[in-house]
């Protein structure tokens, strides 16, 4: 695999000089324009822009619009060129437009006229770049990832740069915790992780990674926010998509999505179920410095397990367009999940020759049932002053679950039979979670190039926790509840915030400068054990953004940003519980942890090609967090057992440095690659730790004839510190053929090969002052997928008009005249 990356990488950096010859040259001007649905008058998001030279139809420069329909190029040479938009649902539309020398060009405003036939007969995918940085923002087209499809979001967070996922499908980036957003707002279904299992691959239109949000985003999370947007059919008339799949590790999934615009309604809705069956194994190995009581000092630990899941629910919902400037938006989401698990753990207790002490065997078996239900209402008024905008946004999600488990421990000495009376353990669980999120936000457009933005926000969250523990007493023949292990548990989580955004430009540089303000209040109580959290924390949040476009070429741009972020710590980590699933290595939460501060720096610099749609980056940053929120883990010398608690444990220092390529070989090859180094130190009176590590991902894609397209990706983490020990290297190939069936490309086939090589697994090192140990944990991570998706609508403006309403809307049109459309040619 390492000769697989190390080849692409060299392909890449042999490539770089020849880019550079490919910049355009001097005397550029500006041109813009806007997009607008030819019907309805209204802005169309997201369209390709392309600009050609029309002598030869080569490609100078693309983009795509904003949410207010414009776009700029900011370097254009006079001459005649051809601008060809493209989005799908409407008719491709191309105008010959002349840029002359000294003043900005005007292309107008471009009336897409809506598509009155099968959805997908616009190809826009070789237009849509793979991967684009913006100011604030890496932006990676989901749709190109072939490896994910019939996957989850989780699917697709494995092939992101500086994304990690570890075996139990945590997410972090760039080593730290990172808080998940759908669509701009923060997830409605509690945790990232279930948030991205709930997402199925097919329904991404792209991830957005923001390392250093800006102060118009909350501040939690030390890694930054991950936003992910969701595909949204706004043309008028009717499209759905069915998706079914199934793998060897026993997965099968389908999903159904839906859309119906018209005039004034955007109806939507979808549907998707999950389940799979996952096994796995562990294998731990510790040496205890200082033997415990029974004279134990050495200790091996081999495990077994099955996890079976599922979910299943939707969302659905409607936009409706009280007129030009007024939309209002409702949504309600549906989910229910459910795991079951069976675990069977064998002990070993040696002595220093290394003889057997003692045997023991555990045996868990767990059951999980989860429901979920959100209700949001989003509005948004645009002004006819252009780029300004009021949005409200208001949702409800509640969140109830209900948990019963079983350990059973058998112990017994070599050349004995089983010791009688073994370890019975019953317990049950509930939770209940209702999170309020409030906000509001504003634009206003300032001068030619300023911006205002300001905005309000407010998250109300309240948990409630009930664990009942009942251990068996031999003695009176019955099981008794443990107060030591059993908890009631409340807690509260009140957030109020405003920010300021100001943004500029003064000539080829632009600045965007920002505070946010936080007021947090986190109360815990203890029912059981009668001990109180009451945390209050107020914190400004500055940000500062620095984008500059080189004059002679402004396809070459640097940046440099700088933010403050927040890592609160969670629920999970302030419960005071106990988890003895492990009977070895004991689990417990810290009501006493504190709020951790980061403060990060990043400066970068970006090239694109447009005439080969190649694409540069290179990046070095800085992070430092005080108070970092870590685990540790702890010997008991006289028992034996490991106790891990989350603590403050140190100052963390990041270093490091981001080079991506993006090359397009030829039209049917191109290649991805992302290689990032970086020096880390943890630092307190108690603790030190440091390393030197890096990572590479590299994925290449072919596109053959007969529409059959072939990815092959791979992934290399060097060993990573942490606090008393380091993770271990991890890496893994997948493999991927897609094949779009029918004459307008309607039914997609994909095979896909996860881990190809069966490395994937996760292993770790431990080294203190009374103990060693050597852990390892795998779970099926190779597997072959087959995945089927069957798409079909139709989008015309007249579907669903009468003829009234046709003179309605022809009284509604704008008045004044403009340019129409020209087709190609020469002026």
């Amino acid at each position: 695999m390492l000769r697989l990356i190390a080849g692409a990488t060299l392909l890449l950096v042999a490539a770089v000089p020849n880019l550079h010859a490919q910049t355009p040259g001097a005397s550029p001007v500006k041109m813009n324009g806007k997009v607008a649905d030819a019907v309805t008058g209204k802005p169309v998001e997201y369209a390709s822009v392309v600009l050609l030279r029309q002598a030869d139809s080569s490609m100078v420069t693309g983009m795509y619009t904003t949410p207010a329909g414009t776009f700029t190029f900011n370097s254009v040479v006079p001459g005649i060129y051809v601008l060809r938009v493209t989005f799908m649902g409407y008719e491709k539309l191309e105008k010959a437009v002349k840029v002359a020398p000294g003043k900005p060009a005007f292309a107008g405003t471009l009336r897409l006229q809506t598509a009155g036939k099968v959805l997908n007969a616009v190809e826009i995918k070789a237009e849509k770049p793979a991967f684009s940085m913006q100011i604030d923002r890496q932006v990676f087209d989901a749709g190109s990832m072939i490896n994910a499809e019939g996957g989850t979001g989780t699917d697709i967070l494995k092939n992101i740069p500086s994304v990690d996922v570890d075996i139990d499908d945590n997410v972090t980036l760039r080593g730290k915790s990172v808080t998940i957003y759908v669509d701009g707002k923060p997830s409605p279904f509690g945790d990232a992780k279930t948030a991205l299992q709930m997402i199925p691959a097919e329904s991404i239109d792209r991830i957005e990674v923001i390392n250093n949000p800006s102060a118009k985003f909350e501040a939690q999370g030390g890694g930054g926010i991950i936003n992910i947007v969701l595909k949204k059919d706004k043309a008028i008339g009717y499209n759905v998509m069915f998706n079914a799949g199934v793998a060897t590790r026993g997965q099968v999934n389908g999903s159904a999505n839906a859309s119906l615009r018209m005039r004034r309604f955007n109806f939507f809705g979808n549907y998707n179920a999950r389940y799979e069956s996952i096994g796995g194994s562990g294998y731990s190995y510790r040496q205890n410095l200082v033997p415990d009581s029974s004279h134990t000092t050495f200790f091996s630990q081999d495990s077994r397990n099955t996890n079976r899941n599922g979910n299943n629910g939707g969302r659905f919902g409607f936009d409706y367009f009280l007129d030009d400037h007024n939309t209002f938006t409702i949504a309600q989401g549906i989910n229910h999940n459910f795991s079951r698990n069976e675990d069977d753990i064998f002990l070993n207790y040696l002595d220093e020759q290394k003889q057997t002490l003692r045997n023991g065997e555990r045996h868990n078996t767990g059951r999980n049932d989860g429901y979920n239900n959100n209700t949001s209402l989003n509005y948004k008024r645009t002004f006819k002053k252009q780029n300004q905008e009021l949005t409200a946004y208001v949702s409800y999600s509640g969140n109830r679950a209900a948990s019963n488990s079983d350990y059973r421990t058998q112990y017994q000495k070599p050349g004995q039979s089983a010791l009688p009376n073994p370890n019975l353990q019953d317990n049950t669980g509930k939770n209940g979670n209702r999170f309020w999120n409030l906000q509001s936000d504003y634009t206003m457009p300032l001068g030619k190039k300023g911006k205002l933005e300001a905005g309000v926000k407010s998250t109300l969250r309240h948990i409630s926790n009930d664990y009942t523990a009942m251990l068996y007493d031999w003695e009176l023949q019955d099981f008794r509840k443990s107060n030591q292990l059993s908890n009631q548990y409340d807690y509260e989580e009140d957030i109020h915030a405003g920010y300021l955004n100001f943004a500029n430009a003064i000539g080829n540089l632009g600045y965007q400068i920002g505070v946010r303000a936080e007021q947090s209040y986190l109360k815990g109580y203890s029912f059981t054990r009668d001990t109180t959290v009451d945390n209050r924390f107020f914190n400004l949040f500055p940000s500062v953004f620095l984008k500059y476009n080189l004059p002679k070429n402004q396809n070459q741009s640097l940046v440099f940003n700088y933010s403050t972020r927040i890592d609160r710590p969670n629920f999970d980590q302030l419960l005071p519980y106990i988890n003895n699933s492990d009977p070895q290595n004991i689990r417990t939460g810290n009501p006493e942890l504190q709020p951790a501060l980061s403060h990060k720096f990043e400066a970068s610099y970006s090239v694109y090609y447009p005439r080969s749609n190649n694409y540069f980056s290179t990046s070095t940053y800085f992070a430092q967090t005080n108070d970092n929120i870590d685990r540790i883990s702890t010997l008991d010398t006289v028992t034996g057992v490991t106790t891990t608690r989350p603590m403050n444990l140190a100052t963390q220092q990041n270093i490091g440095g981001n080079v991506s390529y993006s090359l397009n070989i030829y039209k049917w090859w191109k290649i991805n690659a992302n290689l990032n180094l970086e020096y880390n130190r943890l630092s307190s009176v108690t603790l030190n730790n440091e390393n030197f590590s890096y990572g590479l991902n590299a994925n290449t894609q072919f596109r053959l004839p007969s529409r059959i397209s072939i990815e092959l990706s791979g992934h290399y983490r060097s060993p990573r510190i942490q606090p008393q020990g380091t993770f271990r290297a991890m890496n893994g190939i997948d493999f991927g053929i897609r094949k779009e069936v029918l004459k307008n490309r309607a039914l997609v086939v994909a095979l896909n090969i996860s881990d190809l090589l069966n490395t994937q697994q996760f292993s770790s090192h431990y080294e203190t002052p009374v103990f060693i140990q050597d852990y390892e944990r795998k779970r099926a991570t190779r597997f072959i997928r087959i995945n089927i998706r069957y798409r079909f609508g139709k989008m015309d403006p007249n579907l669903f008009k009468k003829k009234k309403q046709q003179q309605q809307e022809e009284e509604e049109k704008p008045q004044e005249e403009e340019e129409k459309p020209k087709e190609r040619g020469r002026l």
